[in-house]
């Protein structure tokens, strides 16, 4: 029998047998399900993702389901997602560590995944789940770390949330290279958040270039950029009026974006802005993760140049990753998208840095390596060649 329980957060679904209740909760940052069938004795859960109206694409799903017999196989079909169908499910017993499931199977409208329970508490999700008290724990290790980097608040999102990021300010004489990391604009692509956690995680090692990057740059990461569609588990991709990458104009609409602006403002100010990266993940079919650049009519010379042997560096490092990397670069022109110009990074580049790189790096999600380890190696690969494109041959 499935019965529904309404709480103040969010609809909890329970099937009752006569030897077991089995519950889905969503109820959780990040946290979204609408469950249209429960089937205890047919081990059957259908699902979708719930529809956050005005809030973007409704493709993200996350949720925890209670009551599972520990190697018991369950089928979980999902329905909907639009274009954005993962694979394979994310698996998680703690809701922390997530593993791949086997590849699902089409069945008409619907994706089947086939899951052994590894737990009898078991989270499901679209993609390793990463939400703001992951952005706010990567923080404050990272401070608590002693690598010379400092917490600060970027903003206060819309819905009153703080907007957690990093930054390392070393001493030294001369114009010291500036760079920019931000992830999630689109708060779907949690890849995105992993991949920067990697790159983080690379910066506040003991590897020798780790070391002398964070001594001889300005760095600024921001894990997250829309908080509140991470924390409420909505899309957030061409949400009602605008997403936030379609937001960087001189009057932005998002407090996370303005603040971004200020920033890179002052470090342009300060001298010598020379990186900025916009973390994503593009769609289903891409087999390579790539750059999106900027058009011609953004690139001086010397920007052409600069970002030529910043692709040639990748291409050294991200290249060896089982996700690989693609040689071919993408523009986000005219062409792209009508709101071009307020695409964050071709923003920067009419803002900010006349010799400066300014990318977007799209990760794939739909790989076998496209895992929560797969995503944090990916970005310390990432680090490696940033910290090879800002050594003083430059």
């Amino acid at each position: 029998m499935l019965t529904a329980i309404r709480s103040a957060l969010a609809l909890t679904f329970v099937c009752v047998g006569l030897e077991a209740k089995v519950e889905v909760q969503s109820d959780f940052s990040g946290g979204s399900v609408v469950v249209d069938e429960l089937d205890e004795k047919a081990r059957t859960l259908r699902f979708r993702p719930k529809n956050y109206k005005n809030k973007g694409w409704a493709c993200w799903w996350s949720f925890k389901v209670s009551g599972l017999k520990p190697g018991e196989v369950w089928k979980l079909a999902l329905q909907g997602s639009g274009f954005a169908v993962p694979k394979r499910a994310s698996i998680s017993s703690d809701g922390k560590t997530w593993k791949h499931s086997a590849p699902g199977k089409r069945s008409g409208k619907l994706h089947v995944y086939e899951i052994k329970a590894p737990a009898e508490s078991t989270w499901f999700a679209w993609g390793p789940t990463f939400v703001l008290a992951d952005a706010k724990r990567l923080v404050e290790n990272t401070a608590k770390a002693k690598v010379g980097a400092k917490p600060y608040v970027l903003c206060k999102s819309q819905d009153g949330h703080d907007v957690p990021a990093l930054r390392w300010e070393p001493k030294g004489e001369g114009k010291q290279p500036a760079r920019w990391i931000q992830a999630r604009q689109h708060a779907w692509e949690a890849g995105s958040s992993w991949v920067c956690q990697g790159r983080v995680e690379w910066l506040a090692s003991d590897d020798e270039a780790a070391v002398k990057l964070r001594q001889t740059a300005r760095i600024h990461v921001v894990p997250i950029m829309d908080v509140d569609n991470v924390e409420r588990g909505a899309g957030g991709k061409n949400q009602i009026p605008h997403d936030h990458n379609r937001d960087w104009s001189n009057q932005p609409r998002y407090p996370e974006v303005a603040s971004a602006q200020d920033w890179i403002k002052r470090l342009n100010k300060e001298g010598d802005f020379a990186l900025f990266l916009d973390l994503h993940n593009p769609g289903p079919g891409d087999g390579k993760p790539f750059f999106f650049g900027s058009p011609d009519s953004h690139l001086n010379p010397k920007r052409k140049e600069n970002q030529k042997r910043f692709h040639a560096h990748c291409l050294k490092t991200l290249g060896k990753h089982p996700l690989g990397f693609s040689e071919k670069l993408r523009v986000t022109g005219a062409g792209y998208h009508p709101l071009w110009r307020r695409i964050s990074k071709n923003w920067v580049a009419e803002n900010a840095g006349s010799t400066s790189v300014n990318l977007t790096l799209e990760t794939i999600w739909n790989s076998p390596h496209s895992t929560q380890q797969g995503y944090l190696s990916y970005g310390a690969a990432l680090g490696e060649a940033i910290a090879l494109y800002l050594e003083p041959t430059r």
